[in-house]
């Protein structure tokens, strides 16, 4: 798997399954068994919010949904399809990351880690640490999910902070920091 694992900057217009987004939005965040996560987190602390920005996925409304990891289940935020609201906040990447059927993006709460580890040196500075490391754990299940299940997908990590967390509806939960953005759908070169 990992000699396929490939990012996706092209994507075709057929919709993703709710069975396909389930498993990668699992593969980032889910349970697993005995209560644990499918990747690692500093005393399991879990200060990560995956949310899905959905526009083309089959069962699913188009709309912003936070993925509730002890239910398994979708929580709704905001209707509507935002995919180009988001990725208009990225860097150089709007054109191509607003076709993915799916924009899903990882937020941390800093402050929170920051708190938990504060008797870590360097003070202040551990807990952010952390926060950083989970991100890399769950972007990387994310590719890998999505290269097992013939997905295509990309991290954006330039993105405006700024412009992200200002939208309207929220798209970052509130108190929380903005560490990643994919886009996730059916690679073009795959059309069928």
């Amino acid at each position: 798997m990992l000699i396929r694992r490939r990012s996706t900057r092209s994507f075709a217009s057929r919709p993703l399954s709710i069975d396909q987004v389930a498993v990668v939005m699992w593969a980032a965040q889910g349970r697993t068994a005995g209560g644990r996560r499918s990747c690692p987190s500093a005393h399991a602390l879990y200060p990560l919010t995956l949310t899905m920005v959905a526009g083309n996925v089959d069962g699913l409304a188009a709309g912003t949904y936070r993925y509730d990891a002890e239910r398994h289940v979708l929580a709704p935020v905001a209707d509507g399809d935002h995919r180009d609201r988001v990725a208009g906040t990225t860097l150089a990447d709007h054109d191509w990351l607003r076709q993915a059927a799916v924009l899903l993006l990882l937020s941390g709460d800093m402050d929170a880690a920051t708190q938990h580890f504060a008797d870590q040196p360097p003070q202040g500075c551990r807990g952010r640490r952390y926060v950083w490391l989970e991100a890399g754990h769950a972007s990387q299940n994310i590719y890998l999910q999505a290269t097992e299940t013939d997905l295509g997908a990309v991290l954006v990590a330039g993105f405006d902070d700024d412009r992200l967390l200002g939208l309207t509806p929220a798209v970052v939960p509130s108190g929380q920091r903005p560490l990643a953005l994919f886009g996730v759908g059916h690679p073009a070169d795959r059309q069928s």
